[in-house]
Order: structure tokens, then sequence, then C-alpha cells
């Protein structure tokens, strides 16, 4: 079961623990430690001890997505159609991949 809320009509395609690391000032981040949701309708992360989403994406808003590397971690990085980017890391990030795919968001 999701420890989100599904709207009608909405299946949860995959869920995993991941880090999302959140931009500040340029080159520097915080790396926070949470849980990301891929449904049939949007993407979103919620942080482990906070009860709200950090992200939402509905998945009309989301232009694609890009795989990276950080040392020797794999990332992936939703690009917005607005030009916002969220990227993601975690053990399950390749099958981050597979969900996206499901969901219908392009690889860029």
């Amino acid at each position: 079961m999701a420890h989100i809320s599904l709207n009608p009509g909405e299946t949860l395609i995959g869920q995993g623990m991941m880090a999302y690391w959140e931009p500040i000032l340029g080159s520097s981040c915080h790396v926070w430690r949470g849980t990301l949701y891929v449904t049939s309708r949007r993407v979103c992360y919620r942080i482990s001890w906070l009860r709200h989403m950090e992200f939402e994406l509905p998945l009309s808003e989301i232009r694609g997505f890009t795989v990276g590397t950080h040392l020797f971690a794999t990332k992936v990085t939703l690009h917005s159609k607005s030009g916002e980017r969220f990227t993601v890391t975690g053990f399950p990030v390749k099958k981050l991949q597979d969900w996206l795919a499901r969901a219908g968001v392009q690889k860029l």
C-alpha cells in the first residue's frame, strides 16, 4: 500500500527510498532522504521526517528525464516544462527509469 493518497483512477507504478538533491546557491545542495512515488498521474517526493510533499509534479508538466552520474552514484534528473530540475539518487534509481517510462515520461 502506498504512503500517499491516490486519487480516483490513479494507480501506483513504483515507490522507493531515494535521496533528493535540493540545489542551493548554484553549486551546492542539501541532500534529503525520503520516498519517491511514481503514479499513473504524477511523480512526488516526501522527505522521511516531514508530512508534506517536497515536490509533486503532474505527468503533464514533466518534459522528460536525464540519467547521469555523480562520483560513483547514478542520478536521475526530472525536467519540468517550466525549467525546474529535480535530481534524485539511490538504490532503486534503475527501477525509477522503468517506472518513469511506464508512466509515459520520455528520456531526454
